[in-house]
């Protein structure tokens, strides 16, 4: 592996992951590389135009460079657009705010959606990421992968908050994960967000590997635990023509 090329990457991580400018003693000490190789880093990284220096602080800061090339890579991304006639239709249907949620190893990344007019609707960012566990979009996708990977999902949750994560709340998950394989789709009553509930269907790749999911989303008040199940069908339904344009034919 080039170090060089992980030493640029790591610091632009944590650059773009703060929410603050980073000054180099810091950046140094969180990534453990000295003073000097940070400041090598971001010397290179302000030139190339991925970061930039604040004239008064001394601090650092990501440009939009990043997300330009990011957004580039989105517009082209061959699921989001199989997805985005099905997401305006079921949309359309429900009158509820819906999501494409993306897989990307345990944790899931938020890449497409349409928003209802609900002023007490729940804001999700382009590109936000979760994970799987924590939400019906993740689990959506994890129950069909293999029970190793349940475990892994369960294991790291674990160790990143395990006040939540008990061993009781793991046995748990591993229940609900094989009913959400059984029913094909996930819920989430108030889970994620007090008074917000969800449900998510899988999106299969030519090669029968669930890769995405087609999420619909909406307060209590509006989509209640009853109005969930019945427009189950309904998600499934728009999960399975995206896995069909996506040139999946089921087992």
């Amino acid at each position: 592996m080039d170090t060089t090329i992980l030493k640029g990457l790591t610091v632009l991580e944590r650059l773009a992951e703060s929410e603050q400018p980073r000054g180099v003693t810091e950046l140094s000490r969180q990534i453990n590389l000295t003073k000097s190789n940070v400041q090598r880093v971001l010397s290179t990284l302000v030139e190339l135009g991925y970061a930039q220096k604040d004239p008064v602080t001394g601090r650092y800061g990501p440009t939009l460079r990043m997300w330009e090339f990011g957004y580039k890579t989105l517009s082209r991304d061959r699921v989001r657009l199989a997805a985005a006639s099905q997401l305006r239709r079921l949309h359309e249907q429900c009158g509820e705010t819906v999501f494409l949620c993306m897989g990307d190893g345990l944790d899931i990344i938020y890449v497409d959606k349409i928003e209802n007019n609900d002023a007490n609707r729940v804001f999700c960012m382009i590109g936000m990421r979760l994970p799987a566990l924590r939400t019906a979009a993740g689990r959506a996708i994890l129950a069909f992968h293999n029970e190793s990977m349940w475990e892994q999902a369960i294991a790291e949750s674990q160790s990143a908050d395990p006040q939540w994560m008990t061993d009781e709340v793991a046995s748990e998950m591993r229940q609900r994960l094989a009913k959400v394989r059984a029913d094909g789709y996930a819920t989430s009553i108030g889970e994620f967000r007090s008074g917000t509930n969800s449900l998510a269907a899988p999106v299969w790749n030519a090669d029968g590997r669930p890769i995405a999911s087609v999420v619909l989303n909406g307060t209590s008040d509006r989509l209640g635990a009853e109005r969930v199940v019945s427009l189950a069908s309904d998600v499934v339904g728009a999960a399975t023509r995206v896995s069909e344009a996506l040139g999946y034919r089921g087992n």
